[in-house]
This record gives C-alpha cells, structure tokens and sequence, in this order.
C-alpha cells in the first residue's frame, strides 16, 4: 500500500516558519497534481491558504524535477518512476482557528492550511512526523490523530491519518500544556490549554463533564467511531472562537475567561461564554461532523461548497449550547432567558430580518455572512442566531404534539447521522412529516426557513410556558433585562465606537433617524449641539430629548465637514424581555442526571 508521509518542522519560531518534506511514490509516469485546500471545512470562506506557502520545489533521487504552477493553489509534477520528495515553507502568523501559528510559546498547525494533498493518493495512509525544530524541549504536542507509538502520547514524532480528509480535519496544539481528562461512556476527552495563567484545568474538566453527557443524551449515545475527543484551546489576551473536527476542536480564548481559582463556586459571564463555545464545537461531533448536508459528504476545497441547510446545522447547534448549561445547571434559567432574550433583541434590530431568508443567508454565507461590511445590519441574517430562534419555535410546536425537539434530533441522527448519508432540505422536511405526523407544522417550518418572515416568539415562548414582552432600549446597546423606563425614549439609528477625535459611525440602520438625516457608516461625528461629541455626551442629551426635536450635528465625511440635522424618531420596542408564567414551566424540563460512576473526571 502506498502512504504519503509528510514531515513539518517548526523551523523558524521568530520568523513563523513551518518547514514541510511530503515523500511518495508515483503511481505512474504522468503528471501529478498538488494542491492546498482553499478553505477549511466549517468555515465556510475562501481563505486561500497557498499565499502563505514559499519555496516550493521537487526533487527524486536523479535530482531537481520540475513543477509547474497551474492557479493560485496548485501544482502540475512530472515525476519518473522515482520516489519524489517536495519541500516547502508555510509562514504561519494567522492568530485563528482557521489557520497556522507559530511563536516562542505556542505552535498551531491546521493540516487543512499546510499540508499540500497528492491527488490520486487521498484515501492511502498518511503518515505526519512533526520535529520540534527550533521549539523548546519542555513543549508538548496533543491532536486527535492517532499516534503510531501509543507510548508516545504527547510527544513529537510520527502520527498516523487514514487519509486526506481525516489528515485535514485533525488540527495540532504545541507547546507547555495543562492537560486535564475526564471519560464519558468509555471514551476518554482531554481538555488542553496552551497559554492559560491563574486558572483552574480539573474544574473545566469537571464542568466540560456534564456538559458532553447531556448533549450525548440528545443523540442518545456517543458517535459509534468516537475512541478519544480533544477540546484544544489556545489561550490569548484577546481572542475568540472555535472550528469543530471528527474527534477534536480548536478553540480560542481570552485569558481571563477561564475560571478564578480562588473562587471556585464562581461563574463568571466570561467563563460561562467559554463553556457555551465548548458546548457548541462538542456539539458538532455529531450535527455537522456526521450528520451534514449531501454536498459536504465529499469536500471540495478548491472553490465554495454551497448549502442551504447552514440555519439547521449551526442554527440548531447554537440553540443547544446555552440549553446545555441550562440542562447542567451552568446557567440559572434567568441567566438563560437573558441570553435568549438579547439573541431576539439583535435580530428584531436587524431591518434584514425581513428582507432575507434562512435559506438565502446560507447559502450565501460565502460572500455575505462571512464577509460582512457596514451594510450588513440592512442585508445579512444570522444562520447562527435566526436558526437558533428557529429551532426555538419548532421545539414548542412540537411540544404542542406531545413531542420533543430531542426526539426529532435522534430521529435525524437515526436515519442519516449514523450512517453519514447526509441531508438535504427535502430529507429533513420528510423526517419532520414522520416524526410530527403534521403535514401543516412541515408547511409552517418550510415557509419559516424559505421566506423573510419574522419568527412566532411569542406563540413559542407562551407554549413553552414563557412570557414574551417587548419594551423601548434606554441606549444602543440595551438588549434585555424588565425595565420601566421613566420617558419614552429616542433612538439615533446609528451605531459607533469612540475615538479620541469623536464618535465613528459603524453602521446606520435603514429607516432610522439617522438613515433619514442623510447619515453614512465612516462619518466622523465630532459636536453634538455645539459639544464635543463622545458616547456620553450624546446619552445624555438623547434622554433629555423629546420625539421630533432637532440634534444640531457636525461631522467630518472624507475631510469635509458637514452639518446635518438629526431629527429624533421614538425608540422601537426591540429589547425583548422573557419570564416563565410559573415557578414550573412546561420547558426546558428537568436537568438531566448527575454523573454515573462509569464517568470519571
């Protein structure tokens, strides 16, 4: 059987280089083509990863080859029957989940952004020897691959993929780690930090616990080829995010989002974000790793991939992270219902709630979602937060017949999850027909997914025996929380951040104040009624304002100083406000049981 065996050297720690060697054998005398993925699967943005790739050559043991460069992101080889070897360089300074980095203190490798794939050879082994370099003796190295020596855990060395596509979905975290494990059904789950300083690794263990139980019960049982799962984690000053793979991910955090210490009964916002993002990228073993749109059973990286399906998949996945510290106790359900509230607060916000469907904003997620400008308020929908909302609503229909969200993700996972045969629109609508035996909830969901329509909170909320009000924002970023406030409020319609010179405008949502006073994103808002304008000046005179009265307003747009004048509309009831009707809601139901003695931290 032939392999394809790739060395990575972590050559250069200042200069952020990575070093590659891939060695194999040509299956014939006729060109090979090289190539590097163009985007890593879940992230659905071409990020052309070959512009960090120098010095590319090839060579047997005859000596130089040639290779000819056919696009952006790949190479044509001409080999004889010689075993080739093909070098490289990767600059890695990308601080993401998405990507490589490399520094004195830390090295994280995607092999989706490094490791050039030999076409013909992508379902043979491939073997990754990765050599310390110029990285410390005392670093470590954890990935979900596995190792070829099992003795060898944590080490450099030689790690094994089955084939391409399990080579790219298996990302490396390097250096002083803190590495804490628990088990959940047999299976052992490793959370590793790189970074973390005055925090406590046995506690998130002990926490992530629960949390991977839960979800575990929403499928029913652990995906039957799970053997070991990875939460990677690469702890920053500033930094957020995850990226979900078959049996890992690799998250990004601030420093002090993990927990004190010193306070061990403490959860804090920060910490309980960071849990959510470990819930949502665990959550992902199954819906999106298995469970995935047709289109995504064979990846093809060198150009967008497009699905329709995103609101289910991340839509879905976003509405059980936070249920999931609901369901661990994590969160109280007053903490929960503030989060969802300010989820419906942003999209009621958003004016492109009604002018784009779910359907659409996936679609589209390549040139839209994932590349947003100053419009985006006005012509994008969140997937992630309408999807969330989305399966909010239909977990209350279903609710109504008796049923559970719950149970139409088993059936889901059941029929096409487990067997990774994929999904599309019409498979999900025909499991819903099944499962619901509702011929009109299918029609509601459908036309839900496919048209800009607002969503049914409020029936939702009443089925799920919640409250939903609405009530005027006291400043931009009001988002929930029951207020009385004392006047009716006003609202500018733009949004900015504060600068030593004045108030840069971020965006202006269409059909505000703000959008009829002729005001534009980029505008540099310097005076306020003849004052210098900073975010607390502007508060102050918009509560001491009355609806139709004139804000006298300087700004320079491109160097040229204007006036305009802004004149005041009332606030719009956006900030959504959630209670239960009783001290026993139909919903979310009760916890889900303590830990079993079969899982141990």
């Amino acid at each position: 059987m032939t392999e394809v065996r790739y060395q990575l050297e972590l050559a250069d720690l200042a200069g952020h280089y990575i070093d590659v060697a891939i060695d194999f054998v040509p299956q014939a005398q006729q060109p090979v083509i090289l190539a590097l993925p163009a985007w890593i699967p879940g992230s659905y943005m071409i990020r052309d990863f070959a512009r960090h790739l120098l010095d590319i050559r090839a060579e047997d043991t005859e000596g130089p080859l040639t290779l000819t460069q056919l696009d952006k992101q790949s190479w044509s080889l001409t080999p004889g029957l010689l075993p080739v070897t093909v070098r490289y360089r990767v600059y890695a300074f990308d601080l993401s989940v998405r990507a490589n980095y490399l520094s004195s203190e830390i090295a994280v490798v995607n092999p989706a952004a490094t490791c050039l794939q030999v076409q013909g050879l992508e379902l043979q082994p491939h073997q990754i020897s990765i050599l310390r370099g110029q990285a410390p003796t005392h670093w470590q190295l954890a990935t979900g691959l596995p190792r070829t020596a099992p003795t060898a855990a944590l080490a450099f060395g030689d790690y094994l993929a089955s084939s391409y596509a399990q080579l790219i979905d298996s990302p490396l975290l390097a250096g002083a780690l803190d590495i804490a494990s628990f088990v959940v059904d047999g299976v052992p789950h490793h959370l590793v930090l790189c970074g973390a300083v005055a925090t406590d690794s046995q506690r998130i263990a002990a926490d992530l616990l629960p949390l991977c139980q839960t979800q575990r019960q929403v499928f029913g049982a652990l995906p039957a080829d799970l053997t070991e799962y990875w939460f990677l984690t690469w702890v920053v000053d500033n930094g957020y995010g995850g990226l979900e793979h078959r049996n890992s991910t690799l998250l990004l955090c601030n420093r002090f989002d993990l927990p004190n210490p010193r306070l061990p009964q403490e959860y804090s916002e920060e910490y309980q974000n960071f849990l959510a993002l470990c819930s949502h990228e665990y959550f992902h073993t199954w819906w999106v790793k298995r469970a995935r749109p047709t289109p995504y059973l064979d990846y093809q990286l060198a150009a967008e991939q497009y699905s329709t399906q995103l609101w289910l998949y991340e839509g879905f996945t976003s509405y059980y992270d936070d249920l999931s510290l609901l369901r661990t106790g994590k969160l109280s359900l007053e903490q929960y219902l503030t989060g969802l509230a300010k989820t419906i607060s942003r999209l009621e916000r958003a004016p492109a709630n009604t002018r784009q469907s779910l359907a659409d904003s996936s679609f589209n997620a390549w040139t839209r979602f994932y590349r947003q400008d100053e419009n985006a308020a006005n012509a994008i929908v969140s997937y992630y937060a309408k999807g969330s909302l989305l399966a909010f609503c239909l977990d209350a229909e279903l609710h109504a017949l008796g049923l559970t969200l719950d149970g139409l993700m088993q059936r889901c996972w059941q029929q096409y999850g487990a067997r990774e045969s994929g999904s599309d629109d019409q498979r999900f609508f025909e499991l819903l027909a099944s499962y619901s035996q509702s011929d009109a909830l299918v029609t509601t969901v459908h036309s839900w997914v496919n048209t800009a329509a607002l969503l049914p909170l409020a029936r939702a909320a009443e089925i799920l025996g919640l409250s939903l009000s609405w009530r005027q924002p006291e400043h931009p970023l009001d988002l929930s929380g029951d207020k009385s406030l004392p006047l009716p409020s006003v609202e500018p319609g733009f949004l900015f951040e504060g600068t030593p010179e004045g108030l840069k405008l971020t965006a202006v949502r269409n059909g505000t104040a703000a959008h009829q006073a002729g005001f534009s994103c980029g505008d540099l808002l310097i005076a306020v009624q003849g004052l210098k304008a900073n975010e607390n000046t502007l508060k102050q005179l918009l509560n001491r304002a009355n609806v139709g009265d004139v804000l006298q307003c300087h700004l320079f747009r491109q160097q040229r100083l204007l006036q305009l004048d802004l004149t005041l509309l009332p606030a719009a009831a956006t900030v959504a406000v959630l209670k239960p009707l009783s001290q026993r809601t139909a919903w979310p139901g009760m916890p889900w049981p303590q830990p079993d003695a079969s899982d141990q931290c």
